[in-house]
């Protein structure tokens, strides 16, 4: 008597994934790129919210201005320069006599 579903069969035949190697992982490329693209999505869309979020909240005019503009702007400098200015404009220049006969 013979158990022949015992018996394990075969196929001598190689699977087709073995006759062409992969060279190139398709699957991890693809899911690598679609998560690069997702993180650029991402921080796109946290950039905008943020500009957007102070423009539409006008929450950049909220700063309060430096009140000691002395630490910013030499002020004696400031001035100085002004006086120098004001007097080369204000300087009269001489008129040349025309040598033409």
């Amino acid at each position: 008597m013979k158990f022949n579903f015992l018996k394990f069969k075969r196929d001598n035949k190689p699977s087709l994934e073995s006759l062409r190697p992969k060279i190139f992982d398709t699957n991890l490329f693809w899911f690598l790129t679609l998560g690069l693209c997702l993180i650029v999505f991402i921080i796109t869309f946290a950039v905008g919210l943020k500009l957007f979020y102070s423009q539409y909240f006008e929450s950049y005019k909220k700063n309060k201005p430096v009140e000691n503009s002395e630490s910013i702007i030499n002020m004696s400098k400031l001035k100085s320069a002004i006086e120098k200015r004001n007097n080369i404009i204000n300087k009269e220049i001489p008129l040349l006599v025309n040598p033409s006969p």
